[in-house]
């Protein structure tokens, strides 16, 4: 049997304040709109002609009862977690400044959603190549 992991849902306060903050840090598109339907919103990375989002990462408004420990977002290069910090700190938003704590942990960054779900950005933090040790 194979079992994938596909999407992570959260509560949210207002669906459009979230869709923005998700766009504009962490490049997510609407990638489906349950909204007409009273439903969801699915974030997801702009998806190509033909292809699939990995995971997704669904919104549910209403309220926000116990906010997300963190999600995490791998960045390109050093100077993207750089860039994402003075954007955060210039609006009030940023939680940890960047810092390098070296071997599987990377070059990292934390700042808070509107909602107040921890949003780390890393640059050296690879999950390729991981396996089960099991």
């Amino acid at each position: 049997m194979a079992i994938r992991w596909t999407h992570m849902t959260m509560a949210v306060a207002e669906f459009e304040r979230s869709i923005g903050f998700y766009r504009s840090f962490c490049g997510l598109a609407v990638v489906r709109d349950r909204r007409p339907e009273g439903g969801t919103v699915w974030l997801g990375p702009p998806a190509q002609t033909g292809e699939q989002p990995a995971f997704v990462l669904v919104l549910s408004e209403g309220e926000v009862a116990c906010p997300v420990d963190h999600l995490g977002f791998q960045c390109d290069a050093r100077e993207d977690v750089e860039r994402i910090a003075e954007q955060a700190s210039a609006l009030g938003i940023l939680v940890h400044p960047p810092t390098d704590s070296g071997g599987s942990v990377g070059f990292w960054t934390m700042l808070r959603d509107p909602d107040g779900h921890l949003v780390e950005f890393t640059f050296g933090q690879p999950i390729e190549g991981l396996r089960s040790n099991e």
